[in-house]
């Protein structure tokens, strides 16, 4: 005999609470096919990164503000911003573990997290600027 296999998850999520209330009252169950599922568009599985800062540049090596990696690829970092600003499209980001500087790209934005495409190998010209964000007063 062949084990069940599942093909669906309850739904909760996007529930108001009346309608899960009404829902579990009446014993009726929200389920949605993993086929309806949204699709992971990533290109790597991501690991996540506890307490991982880095700093945002711009183009000319200016400090924009703080940030932590809350999880990273080797192609992508999804970061949450100290301060809430609109970073450029195109800007650096420094990494404080690796005390590397990489390329980014921002892809996506929801309030004070961005999703960033990051260029696969650091920036080799850039020791002056990674020597200065290691040091005390970086900002000024």
């Amino acid at each position: 005999m062949e084990k069940p296999v599942l093909d669906g998850v309850r739904l909760y999520r996007g529930m108001s609470m009346l309608a899960r209330w009404r829902a579990q009252r009446s014993g009726e169950a929200t389920f949605m096919r993993l086929e309806d599922a949204p699709r992971d568009r990533r290109g790597e599985k991501r690991r996540i990164a506890h307490l991982k800062w880095g700093k945002a540049l711009d183009c000319a090596d200016r400090f924009l503000c703080e940030c932590v990696l809350s999880n990273r690829t080797r192609g992508g970092a999804c970061l949450r911003l100290a301060r809430n600003i609109t970073l450029p499209q195109k800007f650096q980001l420094y990494d404080d573990d690796s005390d590397e500087i990489f390329d980014a790209q921002v892809i996506w934005r929801r309030g004070g997290e961005i999703g960033c495409r990051l260029s696969l190998t650091p920036r080799t010209d850039k020791a002056r600027v990674a020597r200065r964000m290691r040091e005390r007063y970086y900002a000024l």
